[in-house]
């Protein structure tokens, strides 16, 4: 489809913002203007975002520079159709990387010009975006319809032909959209380590690293700025030495992480090499450089051993053990991050709130407040930006106690004035704030297994997964994790490898625990500490950030999930009783004979689940019976008035039409 020739806006002045001045009201100064080469937004952003900058000094200079400074700033003020609005500022720095990929590509296949693209060079373009995967070609063709809708706002170049006129860029990938949450959850096996661990090091390790930290000040500030007394320093060494020996230990090793700046072996994970900075700081010296030769002397007669830092080190529960060796100055570093780690594992997985929530938290986020019950309430306050405006609205979150000691380490640890997650990293770079958090679970992962690993196997297990191409696992970083969730007992051989973790998967997890469990309730609640009620309250019901949309998409899949059950059983000739049974097998025969899902016949999964859906509308599982409720025929209806309680009324199913009981009501039947 060719456009007609429309009469284009007028191009911005060098001297015109770049955005709207409703997006820099509350800021000093407007930002950049449209004829610089650089625009850094990086002022108006969310600390969570990876980079405001945007340089066009990328583009050929000319008229590719100037269509991409016309295509963002048109981007950032107007709406592109009637579907779009105008893009969010945080979205341009990844909008003008991938402008400059297109016109990589389209110089690829012959065009230098955007009007003198062809059908022809679009289908040749996705054959080329489809080696990079589905979703690549989506990003990229959803760009070329972008830029064919800012094409009046485009002075010097634009497309002269409509980009795929009615059909989505989900159609032209041929991407399927799925009905069912794609994230993938983390397995129980994993999360139940990764948790407790997180939980120990929140509750417990927090404390010896703290202590730790405050002796190295101590240290630090008694060390001398210069060289004491002439042979002063030596009979300090002698006297360290001595004390050593009496104690049976060896001397300060070099860390392990500095083990290439010496030739020494390393034995045990010991470096047999000095730490020379820590042996001058523990005997008060300024510098022992010049007693290598006597400190390396001891190092043989003594041993050498890891650590300096002389804070004793808690138990770890699962062996009685000090959780770790002692501490030394670039251990206690290292521990520290891995400390902010567990501190976002435990508040965004009991919390559910997504990664960008957690890391804008302020540092009075957490209070409480009294529940209508008399019990106390633990909130967190901050701020949603998913869907949003750029600042983000308030919101708050009802947790568990364990979130706001998270909270609190936090506060202990770092010293950002303004965020939880920030920390004074040097004159140079200032506050920072904690990033790079995928990077960060797996470097925690692998501390664990070193850590707590018994007997060569790992702490946190390794799931077996299906083996993919390297393409495949670029196109698709979260399909080992995919096929990990369907492995069963009996998947036969494959690849075991560390879990990937995801920021998104914390809380698809919490959504599944929360959905998925026996009617609703998270397992383990000595894990959880909370009744159903209070689950739903706090997780799915106060917080605005739409957690409670992915608790209910997350139990409707639960629902089908159990009628598929519940189907699968009576097609197997399992047995069933009560007011509805006849109903719903009557249904279950007719799918059956509809989809010819016969002895020796397979089904469609999804046509199976398809014919099955209307039945979660009326489903209320239970643990005595399950209740396909209809109003007319309730017999709680008659109660319910009378009691002031919602419907259905689960414990008054015994002669109801509306109940049905089947072999996994047994348990709980027997119990009764």
């Amino acid at each position: 489809m060719t456009l007609p020739l429309s009469k284009t806006a007028s191009p911005p002045a060098p001297d015109d913002y770049v955005l709207p001045k409703r997006l820099t009201r509350d800021h000093a100064c407007r930002g950049p203007r449209f004829g610089d080469d650089v625009w850094d937004l990086g002022e108006f952003f969310p600390r969570t975002a990876a980079s405001g900058r945007i340089d066009f000094l990328r583009f050929e200079a000319g008229l590719h520079r100037q269509t991409a400074k016309e295509f963002l700033y048109s981007r950032l003020r107007h709406r592109t159709g009637r579907t779009h609005g105008p893009m969010k500022p945080t979205s341009a720095p990844a909008q003008c990387t991938r402008l400059l990929s297109l016109f990589q590509d389209l110089h690829a296949v012959g065009v230098r010009r955007l009007q003198d693209v062809e059908t022809g060079h679009l289908d040749t373009l996705v054959t080329r975006w489809e080696t990079q995967g589905p979703h690549s070609v989506v990003s990229k063709v959803n760009l070329l319809k972008h830029l064919s809708g800012h094409g009046p706002f485009l002075t010097g170049d634009r497309l002269a032909i409509v980009p795929w006129p009615h059909r989505s860029a989900k159609q032209v990938a041929k991407l399927t959209t799925q009905r069912e949450n794609s994230t993938p959850r983390i397995p129980e096996e994993i999360m139940r380590p990764l948790l407790s661990a997180a939980l120990f090091y929140v509750q417990v390790a927090s404390r010896d690293l703290l202590a730790a930290r405050a002796l190295l000040e101590r240290l630090r500030e008694a060390q001398p700025k210069s060289d004491i007394e002439p042979g002063q320093t030596r009979e300090r060494l002698d006297a360290f030495i001595a004390e050593r020996r009496a104690l049976g230990r060896g001397m300060p090793a070099l860390p392990i992480e500095y083990r290439g700046r010496s030739s020494a072996a390393v034995v045990d994970g010991v470096v047999q090499a000095p730490n020379m900075r820590m042996t001058a700081m523990l005997i008060g010296a300024h510098r022992v450089r010049q007693l290598r030769r006597k400190v390396e002397a001891a190092g043989k007669e003594l041993g050498w051993e890891e650590g300096g830092l002389a804070v004793p080190m808690s138990r770890w529960p699962d062996s009685g053990l000090p959780w770790r060796s002692e501490l030394s100055v670039t251990s206690l570093a290292s521990e520290f991050v891995h400390l902010r780690t567990a501190c976002w594992i435990v508040i965004a997985y009991l919390s559910g709130m997504r990664d960008m929530e957690v890391r804008e938290l302020g540092r009075e986020c957490a209070f409480t407040e009294p529940g209508a019950d008399g019990r106390t309430r633990y909130k967190i306050k901050g701020r949603v930006f998913k869907g949003r405006k750029l600042t983000g609205d308030e919101a708050e979150w009802v947790v568990l106690d364990v979130v706001h000691q998270a909270a609190g380490v936090l506060k202990r640890v770092n010293d950002d004035p303004t965020h939880l997650f920030g920390t004074w990293i040097g004159e140079k770079m200032g506050y920072g704030l904690f990033s790079d958090v995928s990077l960060r679970l797996k470097n925690f992962q692998q501390h664990l297994n070193e850590l707590f690993g018994v007997q060569g196997e790992p702490y946190i297990p390794l799931p077996l997964v299906d083996e993919c191409t390297d393409d495949e696992a670029v196109d698709d970083a979260e399909l080992d994790q995919e096929a990990a969730d369907e492995t069963g007992d009996d998947a036969g051989t494959g690849m075991v490898r560390p879990w990937w973790f995801d920021t998104r998967q914390f809380r698809r997890t919490l959504a599944w625990h929360i959905a998925h469990q026996p009617f609703g309730v998270v397992a383990g609640t000595r894990q959880y500490k909370h009744n159903a009620f209070a689950i739903f309250e706090g997780y799915a019901g106060t917080s605005a950030s739409g957690f409670a949309d992915e608790v209910a998409s997350e139990k409707a899949v639960a629902l089908l999930d159990y009628v598929e059950d519940l189907y699968h059983d009576h097609n197997e000739g399992g047995r069933s009783a009560g007011g509805a049974a006849s109903r719903v097998a009557v249904d279950f025969d007719r799918i059956r004979a509809e989809l010819g899902d016969l002895p020796g016949t397979v089904a469609s999964p999804e046509r199976l689940r398809a014919a099955l859906r209307h039945l979660t509308r009326t489903l209320h599982p239970g643990i005595l019976n399950d209740c396909f409720h209809h109003a007319e025929t309730a017999v709680c209806g008659k109660r319910a008035k009378s009691l002031g309680r919602p419907l259905p009324m689960l414990s008054a199913c015994l002669a109801c039409p509306n109940a049905r009981r089947s072999s996994v009501h047994l348990p709980g039947m027997a119990r009764s």
